[in-house]
């Protein structure tokens, strides 16, 4: 039933085409969905857009959560390496033929303490029960103490008549710590 978009005004005595126009009036309602549509249209776009807004808050909550987890894996990284290095420097002292000078065997204690102890640093870090931040001595942090094991553990190593590349192979583990000390800032206290 179609009816007239521009209703003609009824007479006042005329009882029959009022009920005509609000016949058409209803019909018209009906028939512009429209009217009632858009702010649903509207509001659906805004309840998908705070949807994805409280998604986004799951993905920043996500971020720090996967960024830590590669920071630990690069810090037990760093402990696997330093393994490696103290077994190759092992390795190569048990297959040197050469009798050790004193020297030499000075050398090789203390290489494999400072190991034992970047290992112990490293792991730490990795179990979250220390960070590279972390204060040791006076103003110096776990990283700065560790660079100073590192000088130590290689000036050492070169000390040890074997092949010496063991002894600088500890720089990898130092160089990726390095790296992330350098991702967090320093507290400002």
């Amino acid at each position: 039933m179609q009816s007239d978009p521009d209703p003609k005004p009824a007479a006042t005595g005329d009882s029959e085409p009022v009920a005509e126009t609000e016949a058409a009036a209803r019909v018209e309602a009906v028939a512009k969905p429209k009217v009632v549509a858009e702010p649903e249209a509207v509001a659906e776009p805004e309840a998908e857009k705070e949807a994805a807004d409280e998604d986004d808050g799951d993905e920043e909550e996500a971020d720090p959560k996967k960024a830590r987890s590669a920071v630990d894996r690069l810090l037990w990284t760093s402990a696997w390496l330093t393994v490696l290095v103290g077994v190759f420097l092992l390795s190569g002292m048990f297959q040197a033929d050469r009798a050790y000078t004193v020297l030499g065997w000075l050398g090789a204690v203390v290489a494999i303490l400072g190991l034992l102890a970047l290992i112990a640093a490293y792991l730490g870090c990795a179990l979250n029960r220390i960070t590279l931040r972390t204060k040791v001595l006076g103003r110096a942090d776990l990283f700065q103490a560790s660079t100073l094991v590192v000088a130590i553990v290689v000036i050492c190593g070169l000390l040890v008549p074997t092949n010496n590349s063991a002894a600088l192979a500890i720089l990898l583990p130092w160089a990726v710590t390095y790296w992330l000390h350098g991702l967090t800032k320093a507290p400002t206290t």
